[in-house]
């Protein structure tokens, strides 16, 4: 329709446009739904109050935010538009803003406004490590650097989809545990001087797989937190035990399991990508924990700790976990022109693991004897069990290895190396043979964890040993359901019930001289037999690790009753967000406790252990 008297028009449109937009200056402004709560401040870096629960039910008192104004009080005005909107101007500056942002129940906008000749800020998001563990999940293009769309997660609390109006957006990721107080940052840069505007999208999202019964009460944990194994270190632009800790090279395997059974992320993002990043990394030549010539510098240029005393022998579990991770991308990805780029230097992994079979029984051995009495309180073990005496034959990480001969001999087949798939096949074959009979200890009726060089089992009931042995086929078929009724048994006698814990690695304490660190701060014990430091840390201590395995292995072994029994207890935990964070009154952390539950943890949230959201999926094969 043609509109009368067109300069009228126009008029009349320009003070609809004011009337509509009529504004009035706060110094704060507040907006919340069910899903999530956000508070502006009139003084930089903006957002003082920030907490989401992504199931919208309002559990909405953890404000994650560091706040530390960083400019003199009135050098920004805040402008509330309305209910839903409020706008960031430099005093003084009215004619536009420099920061729009508008929300809605599920999602917010913040938009950057070129403002001419206004200087313009960064909006920061820093939060607290000490309130949670958050961390930005996506491709980073360089130290610090994130390209957009990417997912900003929280565990225990839920996850934010961030897109962008510009295609290759990169924002500014950051965290540190030295710098006090500890902090995870987020930095949406300003829109650019050849740009009017540029708009960053927030939306609530919750990622998981899809089975019968998943919105179920009892799931919600689950759906909160699947992702909460994915944490990526910003300053090495890997996945790490959390945003603001160390890279485990022996732990990527994990983050490759649950990526092959994740859903998309975004449009353009998997998880899948993430480990590629990160085995990409490593692949480069970086070093991680777990990897002779790590030291721990990754946060300034002061080395952390003389890694050459401790570690000087790559973990045994190392190479096969990052093997796993490089074929269970290609395996998932199907990306074949990368596993024929890769394939020489993943095969170098494997062949160093297989050089360690210096008897040629098809049992690689760690360079460390394993004997009684050996350690001396600053040489590390064999394994991710690092204050726990594995040495020598080592049924952890052997079992890790034959999964990892299996899927090197998948991704040789899959990109014709015949050659290789059979003599990886051959080799995973040999591996198997030679297992159960090394390490079977006949008169407990389980598996050991070690077996020394002077020929001696070191047996102690490894709850998670035991379990992976089960589960990656090693144990013979008629002796599964003996061995984890076995375990089960040892668990009832020992008086271990409330999987609402998670689960022990050991049923019985280490004795002294198969321990490696004296302290009793990290489970070593004064008495010889180790009794006086039982369930603290390593020794014997509940956490959510390896968990998966055991969920795992009791599934299959027909014994659903134990699986449920604790199946329930991980969920209710795992819900209540019972793994993060500090004890009350404590320095002590969540991830470690003792069997009554008193905390032991030292980093405030480990990731690897939330692989077992992978097993608490009744319908997971």
């Amino acid at each position: 329709m043609k509109k009368p008297y067109p300069l009228l028009w126009t008029i009349l449109s320009g003070l609809m446009l004011i009337d509509s937009s009529c504004t009035h200056k706060v110094h704060s402004f507040d907006y919340s739904s069910a899903f999530y709560k956000i508070q502006i401040a009139d003084t930089f870096p903006f957002v003082k109050y920030f907490t989401v629960d992504a199931l919208g039910g309002s559990k909405l008192d953890n404000n994650v935010i560091i706040w530390q104004p960083s400019t003199a009080d009135g050098e920004f005005e805040l402008h509330k538009v309305s209910d839903s909107q409020v706008d960031i101007f430099r005093k003084g500056k009215n004619d536009k803003a420099c920061w729009q942002l508008s929300f809605n129940e599920k999602n917010f906008k913040i938009t950057s406004v070129n403002s001419g000749e206004n200087p313009l800020r960064s909006l920061s998001l820093r939060f607290s490590k000490k309130q949670n563990h958050t961390t930005l999940l996506g491709l980073m293009t360089e130290k610090n650097k994130t390209r957009l769309p990417a997912l900003l997660h929280f565990p225990d609390m839920g996850t934010f989809r961030i897109t962008s109006d510009r295609k290759g957006s990169v924002v500014d990721y950051d965290a540190s545990r030295r710098i006090e107080p500890n902090f995870i940052s987020v930095t949406l840069p300003q829109v650019g001087s050849d740009q009017d505007h540029l708009t960053y999208t927030f939306d609530v999202v919750s990622i998981y797989p899809d089975f019968p019964g998943v919105e179920q009460e009892k799931f919600a944990g689950l759906r909160r937190n699947y992702l909460n194994l994915f944490q990526i270190n910003p300053r090495l632009q890997v996945l790490a035990n959390n945003s603001c800790s160390d890279p485990c090279a022996f732990t990527l395997f994990m983050s490759s399991m649950l990526a092959l059974k994740t859903p998309p992320m975004t449009d353009s993002l998997n998880a899948l990508d993430l480990v590629r990043m990160s085995v990409e990394r490593y692949l480069n030549g970086m070093k991680a924990y777990g990897m002779f010539g790590y030291n721990g510098t990754w946060e300034d240029d002061k080395a952390s700790t003389d890694n050459s005393k401790a570690q000087p022998y790559d973990y045994m579990d190392t190479y096969p976990s990052l093997a796993i991770s490089a074929c269970n991308y290609i395996k998932g990805s199907g990306d074949l022109n990368w596993a024929k780029k890769y394939y020489p230097m993943i095969k170098d992994w494997m062949d160093k693991q297989m050089k360690r079979d210096r008897n040629c029984n098809g049992l690689p051995e760690y360079e460390l004897n394993g004997n009684s009495g050996s350690w001396n309180g600053v040489l590390r073990p064999a394994n991710w069990w690092d204050t726990i005496g594995f040495g020598f034959e080592d049924a952890f990480s052997n079992a890790l290895t034959f999964n990892a001969l299996n899927l090197m001999a998948l991704v040789a087949d899959m990109i014709g190396e015949k050659k290789d798939a059979s003599g990886f096949k051959k080799l995973s074959e040999k591996l198997r043979g030679a297992y159960f009979s090394t390490f079977y200890n006949p008169s407990t009726g389980v598996l050991a964890g070690w077996k020394s060089q002077d020929g001696k089992l070191h047996d102690y009931y490894f709850l998670m040993v035991n379990s992976m042995a089960v589960y990656y086929n090693l144990v013979p078929e008629d002796k599964v359901k003996g061995i984890m009724l076995n375990l089960w048994n040892k668990m009832q006698d020992v008086g271990f019930t409330d999987f609402s814990l998670g689960l022990p690695g050991n049923l019985v304490s280490v004795w002294r001289k198969d321990y490696t660190h004296p302290d009793p701060r990290w489970g070593g014990g004064q008495n010889e037999d180790g009794s006086d430091a039982f369930q603290r840390y390593e020794n014997g201590g509940a956490s959510l690790n390896w968990s998966y395995y055991t969920l795992k292995a009791f599934k299959k072994a027909g014994l659903t009753e134990q699986y449920n029994k604790i199946a329930d207890g991980l969920l209710k935990s795992i819900d209540k967000g019972d793994f993060q964070g500090s004890c009350p009154e404590s320095d002590m952390t969540k991830d470690w406790k003792t069997w009554s539950g008193d905390c032991w943890g030292y980093e405030g949230f480990l990731c690897d252990g939330y692989l077992v959201l992978l097993a608490l999926n009744p319908y997971d094969e």
